[in-house]
């Protein structure tokens, strides 16, 4: 029997409107962003102590020189070593010819009167573009002059929380998933006060791009092994294995390609959001909206294959019938392959980290190539996909076994749906109730939204007092890694125990992109969700020396 092509038109539709929605709801933060960037790093030289202040200025842009201020703090002077001149031109606004800085660059100042324990940097502009002048910016960098390691604020309406983080030095943080092996490894390296390891840029320097590029492929793919696109399975099956006309590998293998390709254009375009608005990853799947079209999605596909009404598969150029059509199946494998990347973002892997840190790092420092890396990420996660649908083409002719299968396939689509409905309603509801996570004792501090800076420096408090370590564990209740950390590895006897030693943070960063969270998500540098930060009070550093 034909299937009805509104019906299948209508799955489309939905799909279709899914990622609209979506990538609407991703780009959205950035219409509210500075388009200029900024960054100071404090570096010891032979000459002594130098202050270097990098601009990034988007084509189209300028800042008015006469309103660029670099200035410092605590009795300490700049003396500008190696400033870029600006050029004259006429600004279109005022109809004047000015002096502006058109282009990203680089100013380096010597520290002058550098007795002083920490040196406080100011840096104040403004720039247009040739239709609208943006507000003026001021940016503010604290360092130790002693390290050179940047000392961040955190200003709130109910006070300033960096008294108390004075008080503490991080030893050591992860991210993402970690079973119970790893996670106590990292423990123990933090109470053993090892240094920290070498980071994504230090890599990079020493093994060079080759090898970096081959290691991001490599863990691309591993990221089909977090616990977010791990359920796309089925849904993978049914829609690119489906596609692959009996003894047909070339059908599968393009199919898959299709579905790879569109996974690593919308991971790659999350990850490159990331790094030029400053957008947390994974914050899309905050979305209470995002969260119900797609369980609205996935219902509509679970109720096609139960038979509820007449979707045919066969139009898709499944096995299940085993009539191929030609461009639906490739634009229904490119969606539902947009859909698992943006549904992945909700899974933060430790290698996603190393490259947005590297990718922001580096296009910093002026390299725009790096802005490819995100993408890079994607392409390996999409690389298994071709030759999964060139493989499944051998699966066996069809018959009454298939009917089954599609049932099997159903109820998992059908659980994903009621899933991601229960996530959408939690979103609706308001605040999360953070009791699920962990069981309550003494030394454990729950912290949402409502209690952010209050729950956070009792917490701080608490360990100070008693020269405890500090666990931060940042989760939110769309975090899937989160929540399999909690039936997993925190659940774990070992675990358990080590970390009775602690002060555990549990902060529901639930709205990652918008204030308090954001405050706090940016003040410890955190990226993604879950991420674990482990604080070692400096008090406790010298109690140990008597």
């Amino acid at each position: 029997m034909r299937s009805c092509n509104c019906n299948s038109r209508g799955l489309r539709l939905t799909v279709l409107c899914a990622i609209a929605l979506s990538i609407g709801a991703a780009v959205a933060p950035a219409q509210s962003q500075s388009p200029f960037s900024v960054t100071s790093n404090l570096e010891k030289k032979a000459g002594g102590l130098v202050v270097e202040i990098s601009f990034t200025i988007p084509p189209g842009h300028f800042l008015y020189a006469d309103q660029l201020k670099v200035e410092a703090g605590g009795g300490a002077a700049l003396v500008p070593l190696e400033v870029p001149a600006p050029v004259r031109k006429l600004d279109r606004l005022s109809g004047e010819s000015k002096e502006l800085y058109v282009k990203s660059f680089r100013a380096y100042y010597r520290v002058e009167k550098s007795d002083v324990p920490e040196l406080e940097v100011t840096v104040s502009f403004q720039g247009c573009d040739d239709q609208v002048c943006f507000l003026p910016e001021t940016n503010r960098w604290t360092f130790n002059m002693g390290s050179g390691l940047h000392i961040p604020h955190l200003n709130v309406e109910c006070g300033d929380l960096t008294p108390y983080l004075r008080g503490f030095k991080e030893v050591r943080r992860g991210s993402g998933y970690m079973g119970a092996k790893d996670f106590l490894a990292l423990l123990d390296r933090a109470g053993e006060g090892r240094g920290r390891p070498a980071g994504a840029l230090e890599h990079f320097e020493k093994r060079g791009w080759l090898v970096t590029v081959l290691l991001i492929l490599a863990g691309g793919l591993a990221l089909n092994l977090t616990p977010c696109v791990l359920p796309m399975i089925p849904i993978n099956l049914a829609i690119i294995g489906a596609g692959a006309r009996a003894g047909s590998r070339g059908r599968g293998f393009a199919l898959g390609g299709t579905y790879g390709l569109a996974m690593a254009l919308v991971y790659g375009a999350l990850g490159l959001a990331v790094v030029l608005t400053g957008s947390k990853f994974g914050a899309l799947n905050a979305s209470p909206w995002f969260n119900l079209v797609i369980a609205v999605v996935f219902f509509f596909l679970a109720m096609a294959m139960f038979g509820v009404f007449n979707i045919d598969f066969t139009r898709f150029g499944n096995r299940l019938g085993g009539r191929p059509q030609g461009k639906s199946g490739f634009l229904l494998a490119f969606t539902m392959g947009a859909v698992a990347a943006l549904l992945a973002g909700a899974c933060v892997a430790p290698v996603l980290i190393s490259v947005l840190l590297l990718s922001g790092t580096l296009y910093s420092r002026g390299a725009v190539v790096a802005l490819f890396l995100p993408f890079l990420l994607g392409a390996g996660m999409g690389l298994p996909w071709p030759f999964a649908g060139a493989g499944l083409s051998f699966l066996p002719g069809p018959g009454r076994w298939m009917t089954w299968v599609k049932y099997v396939f159903a109820v998992f689509i059908l659980s994903m749906a009621l899933y991601y409905a229960h996530i959408s309603y939690g979103g609706f509801k308001g605040a999360p109730a953070v009791e699920c996570c962990g069981d309550k004792k003494e030394g454990v501090f729950y912290v949402t939204a409502d209690n952010s800076y209050e729950g956070l420096t009792e917490a701080l408090n608490y360990a100070s007092n008693r020269g405890k370590m500090v666990l931060i564990d940042f989760w939110a209740t769309w975090c899937k890694n989160c929540h399999v950390m909690e039936k997993t590895t925190f659940r774990d006897a070992k675990v358990k125990e080590r970390l009775e030693s602690y002060v555990v943070v549990k902060y529901a960063a639930e709205k990652p992109n918008e204030p308090p969270a954001k405050e706090v998500l940016d003040y410890f540098n955190v990226v993604g969700l879950p991420t674990y930060v482990i604080l070692k009070p400096r008090n406790m550093e010298a109690r140990s020396k008597l």
